[in-house]
C-alpha cells in the first residue's frame, strides 16, 4: 500500500471519530444520550441525519424561579412515529425528517408532581420570516423528490414544569 492508500486510511479514520451524525444546536451534548424509537405500526418518512435535544425537567420555588428536578420519569412522544422513555436530564436523539417532522410532546413525573411540555420542530434560513412550504414533484409508480427552502431543522429544548 501506497502513500496515497495511508493517507486515504489516515482521512477515513478522522472522519470516524470527529462526526457523531447529531445535528441540532440543543444545549445537554454531554447528557446521557436516549434514542426514540420508531413506531412498529407507522411508516416513518425517511430521516436525512439525526438530531437532538435536552430534555429537563423543574419545578418551582419560593422565590419564584426555577429548581432543575434530575431523576424525572419521562415518556416522549414524537406523533405517530416516535416514542422515548427516559430519566430527566437526558439529550433526546431522532430522525431529521425535515418537512415531516413531528412536534414532541413529553409528560413528566417525579413521585406525585407531574407535567407536560410541547416543542414544535423550529426550521432556519428564511429572510423574509415566514417558512415557505415543501415543495414535491412525483413522477407516478409513488416516487417523489421533494426539496424545502425553510432550511435545517432543529428541535428547541424540553424544559418541563412539574406541579
Amino acid at each position: 500500500m501506497g502513500r496515497i492508500g495511508f493517507g486515504v486510511l489516515g482521512l477515513l479514520a478522522l472522519a470516524a471519530c470527529g462526526d457523531t451524525g447529531i445535528r441540532g444546536s440543543g444545549s445537554g451534548t454531554d447528557l446521557p444520550l436516549v434514542e426514540m424509537q420508531p413506531n412498529a405500526a407507522q411508516i416513518v418518512p425517511p430521516g436525512r441525519w439525526k438530531t437532538g435535544l435536552a430534555v429537563r425537567a423543574f419545578v418551582p420555588d419560593a422565590e419564584g424561579g426555577w429548581v432543575e428536578m434530575p431523576g424525572s420519569r419521562c415518556r416522549v412522544a414524537g406523533g405517530d412515529y416516535f416514542t422515548a422513555d427516559l430519566v430527566t436530564p437526558a439529550r433526546l436523539v431522532l430522525p431529521d425528517l425535515g418537512p415531516d417532522a413531528p412536534q414532541l410532546v413529553a409528560n413528566c413525573t417525579n413521585g406525585q408532581l407531574a407535567g407536560q411540555a410541547v416543542v414544535m420542530p423550529a426550521y432556519g434560513w428564511p429572510e423574509d420570516g415566514r417558512p415557505s412550504g415543501v415543495r414535491r414533484a412525483g413522477w407516478g409508480g409513488g416516487w417523489w423528490w421533494g426539496y424545502e427552502k425553510t432550511g435545517p431543522l432543529v428541535y428547541p429544548d424540553l424544559a418541563v414544569a412539574l406541579r
